[in-house]
């Protein structure tokens, strides 16, 4: 259940909407979520904290998680590992409210994160840019998708965003969704690694519910494992990589991963990091039965 424009009521009738919603909907084996939508700017944690909580919000939208994304792989203004740094501030500012956020790179009211990597997203919102052709585009499209589907939190794809849809700011966010004929091979192929990510985030509890420990985060790599229990995943995301980095495996780590993308294994105990621009790298057990599609 999604509560829209939270700051505009007091919070008193958040409450009231969340345990009305709650009382009839909610029973063993069918929680509900309820996701409230809070626009806020870069770095402002503690206005999201205020809603949430055991009688409020069980999540908001991580507006400073996506304007930190944007910067980062769109703008390339901001370093990789600002991304690590933005989740640890917002866990920081709402610990203890048990909250799962909302993950996202845009949504109804602000510009396509495909026209922000483009450079064509500022402008008259009536009359928008055309569908981009620059491979470039997507690859940074495909690179914040992966962010938003392996990390802690309730990814959220705002329709579109799976092809790269353009648009600038609302009204021109919300253009109609392109038929599949329309599409280029970078539009299938940025939705084919939402697809395999997504199945693969569904199956693996690693993915959905383990805790994030940080292996490395520098100006062009963003890499963590997932692990809760037994159960881990390890995820490589890079930017503009000069050599390919070789990193230890977190202690009992699985012995057997596979990357899901391309079902290439982990040899040994060491994770090669890619030094391809814009890669993506989520291994999983193969033993988990979690390597669901290779786009």
């Amino acid at each position: 259940v999604r509560i829209d424009a939270v700051p505009m009521m007091p919070r008193s009738a958040t409450r009231r909407i969340a345990t009305a919603a709650r009382r009839r909907y909610q029973h063993p084996g069918h929680d509900l979520y309820v996701l409230g939508e809070n626009f806020t700017g870069p770095g402002n944690y503690q206005s999201l904290r205020y809603d949430l909580g055991p009688y409020g919000l069980d999540g908001s939208f991580h507006f400073p998680l996506m304007w930190t994304m944007r910067n980062a792989i769109a703008h390339e203004t901001s370093p990789l590992s600002a991304i690590d740094e933005s989740f640890r501030q917002g866990e920081a500012a709402w610990d203890g409210a048990n909250a799962v956020m909302g993950l996202m790179i845009g949504n109804h009211d602000v510009s396509r994160f495909a026209s922000e990597s483009a450079g064509d997203a500022d402008g008259d919102v009536w009359d928008g840019p055309g569908q981009p052709a620059d491979p470039l585009v997507y690859a940074k499209q495909r690179l914040a998708l992966a962010t938003v589907l392996t990390m802690p939190g309730a990814p959220v794809l705002y329709y579109g965003d799976e092809v790269g849809l353009a648009g600038r700011s609302d009204p021109d966010c919300r253009r109609v969704m392109p038929g599949e004929k329309s599409l280029s091979p970078e539009q299938l192929k940025t939705r084919a690694v939402v697809r395999a990510l997504g199945a693969t985030r569904s199956c693996s509890r690693a993915l959905r519910r383990g805790t994030l420990t940080t292996m490395l985060a520098d100006e062009e790599h963003f890499v963590f494992a997932r692990t809760i229990g037994q159960e881990s995943a390890v995820i490589a995301l890079t930017r503009r990589p000069t050599s390919k980095i070789e990193l230890p495996l977190p202690a009992g780590s699985p012995t057997d991963l596979v990357d899901v993308l391309t079902g290439e294994p982990l040899e040994a105990t060491v994770l090669t990091v890619s030094d391809q621009p814009f890669s993506i790298q989520v291994y999983v057990s193969a033993g988990s039965g979690c390597v669901v599609t290779q786009p």
